[in-house]
């Protein structure tokens, strides 16, 4: 323990920040984005903007943050998907172009596609992005997020997967790593239904809407993470929220 924490203590301390900033900002964020009938039924517990703000950031930086990165880190190390973070050219190439094109699938993309027969996913793009929302994704999005769905969970899948079937073997075969990224894309994107729930009315297009864009991004992070590591994970998710929003900033 002492030395996962000697060796890691500059990433703990930087995803520590980043979730206590991130979940602060997504706290405000989610209190404005409230229906009006969930809005009245927390006011009435006489709990306030601040407060839920608070409580994300505890949940964001301490549980999501901390805690699952360290034992994402000691899972990833053994089943050898811990990577240290190098500059390489074309490691950044290929984020960039996964980066920019996922950016382009939440901002047109989503707009388009999905507020065309939505008129909640059409609002969403009539106003532009507030700054609870832009720090919010870059932050509680690109590293919370990541560390939760990629390296905790994916990690974890793939260490359940090797113990269970291929104890014996030397080395992990790749299709489970393919296999534990869709496992985890998969959750991930139901996993934003319940928030979203909170804001519209959940109906088969808002959970289609759920599968494939953030059932396809969560491929594409998990690739990186396979791939190039966490950071590069990390840098794409968050990048890929800050250009989306930028582009509403700039075209709406």
């Amino acid at each position: 323990m002492k030395k996962v924490i000697k060796d890691n203590w500059k990433f703990l301390l930087f995803v520590l920040i980043g979730g206590l900033i991130g979940g602060y900002f997504t706290g405000l964020y989610l209190y404005d984005s409230l229906s009006g009938e969930i809005l009245k039924q927390i006011q009435e517990q006489n709990v306030t903007k601040e407060m839920l703000a608070i409580a994300s950031m505890i949940q964001y930086g301490i549980l999501y943050g901390l805690i699952l990165t360290f034992i994402g880190i000691l899972l990833s190390k053994k089943v050898k998907l811990w990577k240290e973070f190098k500059l390489n050219k074309k490691t950044i190439i290929t984020t960039a172009i996964i980066t920019i094109i996922s950016a382009l699938v939440l901002f047109p993309g989503d707009k388009l596609i999905f507020g065309t027969f939505n008129t909640w996913v059409g609002e969403q793009y009539m106003v532009k992005p507030t700054i609870y929302k832009i720090i919010a994704g870059l932050l509680a999005g690109g590293i919370i997020e990541e560390v939760m769905m990629r390296l905790f969970l994916m990690s974890l899948v793939v260490f359940i997967f090797s113990k269970l079937f291929y104890k014996n073997n030397k080395e992990i075969p790749v299709k489970v790593y393919i296999l534990a990224n869709i496992i985890c894309a998969l959750i991930f994107a139901v996993g934003h239904i319940p928030s979203t729930a909170i804001m519209t009315e959940i109906t088969p297009l808002i959970v289609i809407r759920c599968l494939l864009f953030n059932g396809g991004l969560g491929l594409c992070f998990g690739y990186l993470y396979r791939k190039y590591g966490i950071g590069y994970a990390m840098i794409s998710h968050g990048l890929c929220h800050l250009i989306s929003d930028i582009l509403m900033i700039i075209f709406i």
